[in-house]
């Protein structure tokens, strides 16, 4: 007997070929809305070393400039309420673009499901189970991070000046709890986007319910998942070069207008760092990133189509009554398409 996880995949091709061809701008402009929040870190390592190259001379004294054993106290302490307040935004807009993500996650099932995509209908629709599932986030988070933080605490820091092999034993047993930590924490969020997200939708159920109903199918059928897992890595680091590869080369073509606009800023204000320079500049970097995402997002439109075409199949062939794209199925199968 051959493995779900096997056979789905050429139809999640044909699928992903179906849905998405002949090209709708339309449709491929919403999915990449919903792409964009579930992808916002995709590639986001691989971004290009912005590193700006100024004359050997530099460009004198000029008031203003950092000195070059850095700037004295006095203007280190005017520049710290900017740097908190910016930490502060950047931390909260994180966790709007996650909880956005989780919500997201729906929108692109249910589209696949209905063959349509609606965003703010089905971000409306679907904002409760998000939200649920948002809080599943963060939850993973702390479990998988408080146990590694706490043995940090205990081994680490007070074998720090003891040294030597008690400082070995320490990093030793703190990193193997944060790899051990790791995977289970990547495979719960894996197999809760996965399947359980789909189960939610299929029998309207919230998440620890459809957890539970999750779990019998992957009980009675370790096997497959087993499959699905390794397939998964594999799809994982294609998509990871494909999207570093998208990434490098947007970004190169990107720096060009986006460098010249921060130039043309720093000039502007006297070349030095003063707090609406640096604001400004922030503003040049957070728009350069958003751009980034968003031209990622288009191209990663038929790869999160395609991988999430296939986890439906999967779950769907394992058991019968969480299948979504049951129509879409029968059609590829039959030939009908």
């Amino acid at each position: 007997m051959g493995y779900a996880a096997l056979s789905c995949l050429g139809d999640a091709l044909d699928a992903t070929e179906e849905f998405l061809r002949p090209v709708d701008r339309g449709l491929w402009l919403r999915l990449a809305v919903v792409v964009f929040f579930l992808s916002g870190g995709s590639g986001v390592g691989s971004l290009p070393n912005l590193s700006w190259q100024f004359p050997a001379g530099g460009f004198g004294e000029m008031p203003g400039t950092v000195p070059a054993g850095g700037l004295p106290v006095a203007q280190f302490d005017e520049f710290l309420p900017l740097v908190v307040g910016i930490a502060a935004a950047f931390a909260l807009a994180g966790l709007l673009f996650t909880m956005a993500g989780a919500v997201m996650e729906f929108v692109l099932v249910d589209a696949l499901r209905r063959e349509s995509v609606s965003v703010r209908a089905m971000f409306r629709e679907h904002l409760r189970k998000g939200l649920a599932l948002f809080g599943f986030y963060l939850v993973v988070a702390l479990v998988t991070a408080g146990p590694v933080a706490g043995l940090g605490v205990l081994f680490v820091l007070p074998a720090l000046d003891a040294g030597g092999a008690a400082l070995a034993v320490g990093v030793l047993v703190t990193g193997l709890a944060a790899l051990v930590g790791g995977l289970l924490g990547a495979l719960a969020y894996v197999f809760t986007v996965a399947f359980v997200v789909p189960t939610m939708l299929a029998e309207d159920r919230g998440l620890r319910s459809a957890w539970g109903r999750f779990w019998a199918v992957l009980w009675d059928n370790p096997g497959e998942f087993l499959v699905y897992l390794g397939i998964r890595v594999a799809l994982l680091i294609a998509v990871g070069i494909v999207a570093g590869v998208v990434v490098g080369i947007a970004g190169a073509v990107l720096v060009i207008p986006f460098g010249i606009v921060a130039g043309v800023v720093f000039l502007a204000g006297g070349a030095t760092l003063s707090t609406v320079t640096v604001l400004v500049l922030g503003v040049v970097a957070v728009l350069y990133v958003l751009v980034l995402l968003a031209v990622v997002a288009l191209v990663q439109v038929p790869l999160k189509t395609f991988t999430r075409y296939y986890e439906l199949l999967v779950l769907g062939d394992i058991d019968p009554e969480l299948d979504l794209v049951s129509e879409r199925r029968e059609a590829l199968r039959s030939g009908s398409l």
